[in-house]
């Protein structure tokens, strides 16, 4: 007898409908990093022109 898939199927509402973040947890570290990106662009701009 073949034994149960160990993967539960993902269901519809924890689907992101996105092409490259398929799951929620890298879109939370997408926005997460982007954040990050932009704030040490602004203290490092800050510190060159102040």
């Amino acid at each position: 007898m073949k034994s149960p898939d160990p993967v539960e199927p993902r269901s519809e509402s924890e689907a992101t409908g996105l092409p490259g973040f398929r799951t929620w947890t890298k879109v939370y570290l997408f926005v997460l990093g982007s954040f990050a990106l932009w704030v040490g662009l602004l203290i490092a701009l800050t510190l060159t022109f102040s």
